[in-house]
């Protein structure tokens, strides 16, 4: 009986870990642009519109960022966003504030996460 129970065991307590989506980590990009003060509402088309700061810590000016917007825990299925600052590029070590910027659909999940996937 001893042999039936441990296999068992151990199938149910290692399956739960296997089937799991790992979240991949932030890109090295996204440490060097992170964004804060992150705030979005929804619009009544399941639209995000967001608002935020973007802190530039490389040694280069940015001309445009690609953010990755996604909602709950859920990274994989992310929307891809690019916005262009205004009135020019994002100088380096700048700060840059961005006001209701469309981030795609957020449908409806509670919260909304964005990160900076590329910049140029």
């Amino acid at each position: 009986m001893r042999f039936i129970a441990t296999p068992i065991y151990l199938i149910c307590m290692i399956g739960p870990a296997i089937c799991q989506n790992p979240v991949p980590p932030p890109s090295a990009i996204a440490q060097q642009i992170p964004i804060s003060s992150f705030q979005w509402q929804r619009r009544e088309d399941d639209n995000g519109i967001a608002s935020f700061i973007v802190t530039n810590n490389t040694d280069n000016a940015l001309d445009a960022i690609e953010l990755l917007c996604w909602t709950g825990d859920d990274r994989t299925r992310g929307t891809k966003v690019m916005v262009w600052p205004s009135p020019g590029p994002i100088p380096a070590h700048g700060v840059r504030q961005f006001s209701r910027v469309n981030i795609g659909p957020v449908g409806g999940g509670p919260s909304v996460t964005c990160e900076v996937a590329d910049a140029n």
